[in-house]
């Protein structure tokens, strides 16, 4: 076998299926997307990961995701992002625009991520490219009164279980459980346990639309045009009060 080259950026000639049949191998891992202010993000290990109807499923106590296969036009692996002295490597799926339809970020350092990538062939090296914050070191405040904090205060004051959902062309993702505290830090709604994190950024979300079920309430978060945003809170309705 040839020896391989860990370029700090590289993209990858390879079937995306492929590669993201082997995350369980990877260990803990962030797949994470992001759309009109809003980053939702699973964290934990994936236990399975199957294909239907052309998207990518990965499943486990921790994940619950899918990626439309046919949209991934370019994969990218970055090992340049260190923290603490610890590497954490980000796959990054783009679509035919360039634009990101997912990351999965490896919690285990380099090893098992180049494990994986040892059946691959050696990517391209690229340019290293000046990451872009996602405004979380603003260090603004939270406007007391933001929209974006309706539905997750109302549960937080009902201690109420909640369905968080997020969709973007290609990508699907949600989280369930115990609603926690929400946290309004630099400008943001943040919903954070160990598995699941939601950073909301103030201002981006310019209504809720209510949707009553017979055993679920549903909110679509809309944009200030009234366009929906991709993201979705949702459960019983004892869980808003």
């Amino acid at each position: 076998m040839t020896a391989r080259t860990p370029h700090k950026r590289e993209r990858l000639d390879v079937a995306p299926a492929a590669l993201l049949a082997r995350l369980p191998a990877i260990g803990r891992v962030i797949i994470n997307s992001e759309r009109r202010g809003a980053t939702h993000e699973r964290i934990g290990s994936v236990e399975k990961v199957r294909i239907e109807d052309g998207w990518l499923v990965c499943e486990g106590a921790e994940h619950d995701s899918r990626i439309e296969l046919a949209a991934i036009a370019t994969v990218i692996v970055d090992r340049t992002s260190v923290m603490r002295e610890k590497s954490y490597p980000r796959i990054e799926l783009r679509g035919a625009d360039g634009e990101s339809i997912a990351n999965v970020t490896g919690f285990e350092g380099l090893d098992p991520l180049d494990a994986v990538l040892a059946a691959f062939p050696q990517g391209t090296e690229l340019p290293v490219e000046e990451r872009k914050g996602n405004g979380l070191d603003e260090r603004k405040e939270l406007d007391a009164n933001d929209v974006g904090l309706a539905p997750f205060a109302a549960a937080e004051r009902c201690g109420g279980r909640v369905r968080i959902e997020f969709s973007r062309p290609s990508f699907w993702q949600a989280w369930e459980g115990d609603m926690p505290a929400v946290k309004p830090v630099m400008g943001y709604v943040n919903v954070m346990r160990p598995d699941f994190h939601l950073h909301l950024k103030g201002g981006s979300v310019g209504g809720w639309r209510r949707e009553d079920g017979t055993d679920q309430l549903r909110f679509v978060a809309l944009a200030a045009d009234g366009a929906e945003t991709g993201l979705t809170v949702s459960g019983a309705p004892a869980s808003f009060g």
